[in-house]
């Protein structure tokens, strides 16, 4: 089924081609025009995709759909049909089997050659753990995210790639790693986070691959603020959020973070007007200079940093409708929902709203029955600890509470790493 799709795909874009006119190399001239100076690969190895992709022998990564979408003037879903949203796509992300996760040559990597075939590899290794994540969170995935980083980082420092390849293998092994990173963070392992974004910045950095680079600087913010380290945030934010070379959503990312750290430090106007400037950026749509990874940086990603911005400032009253919307938004959505059906559980239980909670509560209950160890449970066994401090609550919102401590505290004996 899924070469037959590759295959049908691979005659759209060879009808496409041919429409044009165009031969196999002028189209891989036109696909690397369309990439950035820094990001190229070259010339023999995007030829060598285009055949390939041609042939439907493997599917087409996010990096070249943009490409192909900007070099005959299509849009992405015109051209690919339309893609399911990573964040939003609850049900109809596929089952990614386990050749697609062994893609990497993870169990002969002393065999297999680090070519631009491997390269493809990792890419598509990548996006299969990209969608795990999405369905199941971080926690279960965590393990295996790491092991795919290490491996690509040994073939990297190992120097025995082709040369044709090298940037490109450098590029993808930073791309590895800050996936692994945010897999890390979702897992609640901040610790683990910190180091794998540490090497991946330098990688990308060797890569010349600035837009992974910016990525993991504002991934990096976000593991400060998640330590409530807000001046180390707020440094990070400064030095990028007013470069006017900054593509707009990605100095949005910085204006957001810039936000959260005055937020953490008390700076309750100045925190506001950041977030009120992200806004304004965010709402302009995305730009062409816009990186691919910044998708998710939209109206409802400032409502949630607003959120929680208003959350460490104590307003409780404000937080609650705003995380009430995004969660009928989400709701029904993948892991990234859970977390946001957290937070509403909790700023619920912060005003002392018991009736809403009580609601909330049968969800979260199911949800961490569900889950192993990450960010979200760590959240529910917050929550449920504020609940038995406080006064006036049912006996069901406590019943319910106790049995979410317990599923919590069981997933946590469940550590991958």
């Amino acid at each position: 089924m899924t070469r037959a799709r590759h295959r049908t795909l691979g005659d759209r874009l060879r009808a496409e081609r041919e429409r044009r006119r165009w031969t196999k190399p002028e189209m891989a001239r036109r696909l690397r025009e369309a990439i950035p100076d820094r990001q190229r690969p070259d010339f023999d190895t995007v030829l060598s995709y285009v055949k390939r992709w041609e042939a439907g022998r493997v599917n087409v990564s996010e990096r070249y759909r943009f490409a192909y979408a900007a070099a005959f003037d299509m849009d992405v879903d015109e051209l690919f049909g339309p893609q399911q949203d990573i964040r939003t796509a609850a049900s109809g992300v596929p089952a990614v089997p386990q050749d697609l996760l062994d893609a990497a040559g993870l169990s002969d990597r002393a065999r297999r050659p680090v070519d631009a075939r491997y390269v493809e590899a990792i890419r598509q290794t990548n996006q299969a753990l990209i969608q795990l994540d999405t369905l199941h969170g971080g926690g279960s995935l965590l393990q295996h995210a790491v092991r795919v980083f290490r491996e690509v980082h040994h073939k990297v420092g190992a120097g025995t790639c082709d040369p044709k390849v090298e940037r490109d293998l450098v590029a993808v092994a930073g791309e590895t790693g800050e996936i692994a990173a945010w897999i890390a963070y979702d897992a609640d392992r901040q610790t683990t986070s910190r180091q794998l974004i540490n090497e991946a910045l330098l990688l990308s950095r060797q890569a010349g691959d600035r837009a992974m680079e910016l990525f993991e600087l504002g991934h990096l913010s976000m593991l400060s603020l998640r330590a409530h380290r807000p001046a180390e945030a707020l440094r990070i934010a400064d030095e990028l959020a007013d470069d006017g070379r900054l593509a707009p959503r990605v100095a949005a990312l910085f204006e957001i973070r810039r936000g959260r750290a005055l937020a953490q430090m008390g700076e309750e106007h100045r925190a506001m007007a950041a977030l009120d400037k992200a806004q304004v950026m965010v709402s302009a749509g995305i730009s062409a200079r816009d990186p691919h990874w910044t998708w998710w940086i939209d109206d409802m990603e400032i409502d949630r940093q607003r959120s929680a911005a208003l959350a460490q400032l104590g307003r409780w009253r404000q937080v609650v409708p705003l995380r009430e919307e995004v969660v009928a938004r989400v709701r029904e959505g993948p892991a990234y929902a859970r977390f946001d059906l957290a937070e509403l559980l909790d700023a619920l239980v912060h005003v002392r709203d018991w009736s809403r909670a009580e609601e909330i509560l049968g969800e979260a209950v199911d949800l961490a029955a569900t889950l192993g160890p990450c960010r979200t449970t760590a959240l529910l066994r917050e929550t449920v600890t504020r609940i038995d401090r406080s006064s006036g609550a049912s006996s069901t919102v406590i019943d319910a509470a106790d049995r979410i401590r317990y599923l919590v505290d069981n997933a946590s004996q469940h550590r991958l790493l």
